[in-house]
Order: C-alpha cells, then sequence, then structure tokens
C-alpha cells in the first residue's frame, strides 16, 4: 500500500497525468470540482482522455509547492502548479483524494481552483496576503 501510495503521489507532484492513469484500476471513478462544476466519470480510459484533455495543452507547468498525506487506503496529495502564459505567470491549486485497493487506484477525488491569471494573482496579494506558501 505504501509503495503504490508514493508512486501516485510521484506521479501527480510530477504533474504526469499519463503516468497516473496507468495505475487506476479498469473501473475506477473520477469525481472532481472544478470552478462552478461537478463531474464524474467511471473507467481508466475515460479517465486518461480527461487528464489528457485537462492538461495535455498546458506548457511548462510545475508544481512550486506540494504536501502528500497517507491516509489508510490511499493517500492525499496537495498541489500549488505554476506556469507562465504570454509572459505572465498563473498559477493554480490542487487537492487530490486517492482511494486504493492495495494494488490500484479504486476513486479519485480532486478539487481544483481553476487558474488564476497574472491579474488575479495580484489582487489576491493586495486584498488577501497570504500567510504561508
Amino acid at each position: 500500500m505504501a509503495d503504490l501510495a508514493a508512486e501516485i503521489a510521484a506521479r501527480l507532484v510530477a504533474l504526469d497525468f499519463e503516468g497516473l492513469s496507468d495505475l487506476y484500476r479498469q473501473d475506477a471513478i473520477l469525481d472532481a470540482s472544478v470552478p462552478q462544476w461537478r463531474y464524474q466519470l467511471q473507467g481508466r480510459d475515460a479517465i486518461r482522455a480527461q487528464h489528457a484533455q485537462e492538461f495535455g495543452s498546458v506548457r511548462g507547468a510545475r508544481v512550486a509547492a506540494s504536501r502528500v498525506t497517507p491516509t489508510l487506503d490511499g493517500v492525499v496529495v496537495e498541489i500549488e502548479g505554476c506556469f507562465e502564459e504570454d509572459g505572465e505567470e498563473c498559477l493554480w491549486r490542487e487537492v487530490h483524494i486517492l482511494h486504493t485497493d492495495g494494488a490500484a487506484i479504486t476513486e479519485h477525488v480532486g478539487y481544483c481552483t481553476g487558474i488564476w491569471d497574472a491579474a488575479t494573482i495580484a489582487r489576491q496579494a493586495v486584498d488577501a496576503p497570504m500567510l504561508r506558501r
């Protein structure tokens, strides 16, 4: 279990969603909440296609900060990611809760802030300065 949780966390922190897709059970469920929307998918192939659609076009993305917390049946991974678009920094935050059967991911619950553009990052720094990153 610990080896699988570590592999899941490593692939998420590396933003390796193609590799992560290989770790799902064939009938796994993805339950994702994104700004103003929620969707659920079932099946490794459907999840792989969704990952490709969501993350396939983002170039140069990297994880600026992460936290990994093992659980009894999986792992929780928090990510702060960033990339440049049109010369400006953009960022997003995610929390991934992954449940396993010890051999593969059975359920992936994800929450994402959506992408914050440079203007949003600047406004947030003034209106709600962070105590920690």
